[in-house]
């Protein structure tokens, strides 16, 4: 194990990422940057507003987004419903960690139900990148779109459908709920 708590055999190899970073803050941006070149990633492309940021989704690929939580007027929150709703594959299945000073239940339930993958903290340290990186990377979560919900499933377990029910999914577990005929007595 290392710093990020990862197993010593799983390598991470970014050397072939586009990672956009979406921050208002020029100091926030050059710090994940920085960061992410010592991981080998060496296309970063670093935005300081949310139209910026859709222009170059729209016109090139990125493997990994960045987005600040710190936008005026729940802007992440937009970006967010835009990337997952309004996008085309597989652009709309892009992976995004959402980055907040200020880390509460509240954002971090909103952060979840818009489609992020991850809410992290800051101060960001390069174990808990590393170990969220990995997460996404390796996680067999499946992506879900309907009408109220676009994002990797919110289930980080699949034991199916809690007992007693049917389930909602296709992938549900389904309960068997035919009954043996009675045995006649002899």
């Amino acid at each position: 194990m290392n710093g990020a708590n990862l197993p010593a055999h799983l390598r991470i190899n970014l050397e072939a990422s586009t990672i956009l970073f979406i921050d208002d803050n020029a100091m926030s941006l050059e710090i994940l940057g920085s960061v992410f070149y010592g991981f080998g990633c060496k296309d970063r492309v670093k935005c300081a507003n949310l139209e910026d940021a859709k222009n170059i989704l729209l016109s090139r690929r990125v493997d990994l987004i960045f987005l600040d939580a710190g936008f005026p007027d729940d802007g992440w929150y937009k970006f967010m419903q835009w990337l997952r709703r309004d996008t085309a594959d597989p652009m709309c299945f892009t992976p995004v960690i959402i980055i907040s000073g200020h880390s509460t239940r509240a954002l971090v339930r909103k952060a979840r139900d818009c489609g992020a993958h991850f809410t992290v903290a800051k101060p960001i340290t390069t174990g808990v990148l590393l170990n969220r990186l990995a997460w996404i990377a390796h996680e067999q979560r499946p992506f879900v779109r309907n009408a109220i919900f676009a994002g990797p499933d919110r289930r980080w377990k699949n034991n199916g459908a809690p007992p007693g029910t049917a389930g909602r999914r296709s992938g549900d577990a389904q309960e068997d709920n035919t009954e043996e005929p009675a045995r006649a007595s002899a």
